[in-house]
């Protein structure tokens, strides 16, 4: 059961600080062609001149916003992550459970987020001088540890003993 637990605050951790470094790093597409440029979410830089992305694009924002949600949940992942060292309960639910559920949630509104962006400039990638490079790719891997930090957490649960059975014979 320990072990559940560590292996799975340390996979929502570090799929944490990799979302984290996916989103605020600018090197999502990089165009090796003739004119060498690299773009984020925010921003795109040629020649170390950075402009602010426009809004025109949808995807840009939804990509943007539902990363920004996933976090959050992530974070509540973590918190919850934590409380179960305490072998904490709210009412008969295990809070290993409530954190399996959070990163669940945060994995499928990542996915959702990472496939919408992917399908939007698949196309350019096949047809161009451009690539996806490594701030896009460590945020596909933050899903991989958010599936395991979330399988992890239900293993936890279940090998945890269960309030009020104790008192269930007297």
């Amino acid at each position: 059961m320990l072990c559940s637990k560590i292996a799975g605050i340390s996979a929502s951790s570090l799929s944490f600080i990799l979302l984290l470094t996916g989103i605020l790093t600018d090197y999502w597409l990089v165009n090796f062609g003739q004119g060498l440029y690299h773009e984020g979410l925010w921003q795109r830089c040629s020649k170390n001149i950075c402009d602010k992305l426009s809004s025109k694009n949808g995807y840009i924002e939804g990509t943007r916003g539902l990363l920004i949600v996933s976090a959050a949940f992530m974070v509540l992942g973590l918190v919850s992550s934590c409380l179960s060292f305490a072998n904490v309960y709210v009412g008969k639910i295990s809070v290993s459970l409530i954190a399996s559920g959070l990163e669940s949630i945060s994995a499928v509104l990542l996915i959702i987020g990472m496939s919408v962006y992917t399908a939007e400039n698949t196309y350019i990638v096949n047809n161009s001088s451009f690539n996806f490079n490594w701030s896009f790719f460590l945020s596909w891997v933050s899903v991989l540890g958010l599936l395991i930090a979330a399988v992890s957490h239900i293993l936890a649960y279940k090998a945890s003993p269960r309030p009020g059975y104790d008192t269930v014979g007297s």
